[in-house]
C-alpha cells in the first residue's frame, strides 16, 4: 500500500445498510463489517467508515475513540501486505476500546483486516 492513505468515508444510509448486511469479522475490541465495492478499487483510497455508538460515552470519549481507530488504522493497513482493497468496511467499536493500549489495536486491527478474504 501506499505511505499517503486516503479513507473516503461511507455516505448515506442505504450504503451502511449494504454493509451491515454483508460480512463480518469480530474482536473484543471492535466488529468489522464488509463488502464488496460495486466499482474498481482505487489504489490510494479507502471505503471505511469508523463508528462509535452513544452508549459509549459522550461526544468527547466517542470522537477520541474514532480519532484512535482512524490513525490505528492507518498504521495497520500500511503495516500488512495483505490487506484487500476490494472492499468497503464499517468499524464499530466496542467499550473495551476506550482504555485499551494503542498498539493493542494496530494489532488487532493488522491481524482482522489481514485476516479478510
Amino acid at each position: 500500500m501506499p505511505k499517503t492513505l486516503k479513507f473516503e468515508s461511507l455516505k448515506g444510509n442505504s450504503e451502511f445498510k449494504k454493509i451491515l448486511s454483508a460480512k463480518k469479522v469480530s474482536s473484543d475490541l471492535f466488529t468489522i463489517y464488509y463488502a464488496n465495492k460495486e466499482t474498481a478499487p482505487e489504489i490510494n483510497k479507502i471505503h471505511i467508515s469508523f463508528v462509535s455508538a452513544k452508549k459509549l460515552g459522550n461526544a468527547v470519549k466517542r470522537n477520541k475513540i474514532r480519532r484512535r481507530l482512524k490513525m490505528a488504522a492507518r498504521k495497520a493497513i500500511t503495516e500488512i501486505d495483505s490487506f484487500n482493497n476490494k472492499y468497503k468496511y464499517a468499524v464499530f467499536a466496542k467499550s473495551k476500546i476506550y482504555d485499551v493500549d494503542f498498539n493493542k489495536i494496530v494489532q488487532e486491527l493488522g491481524y482482522k483486516f489481514g485476516s479478510l478474504k
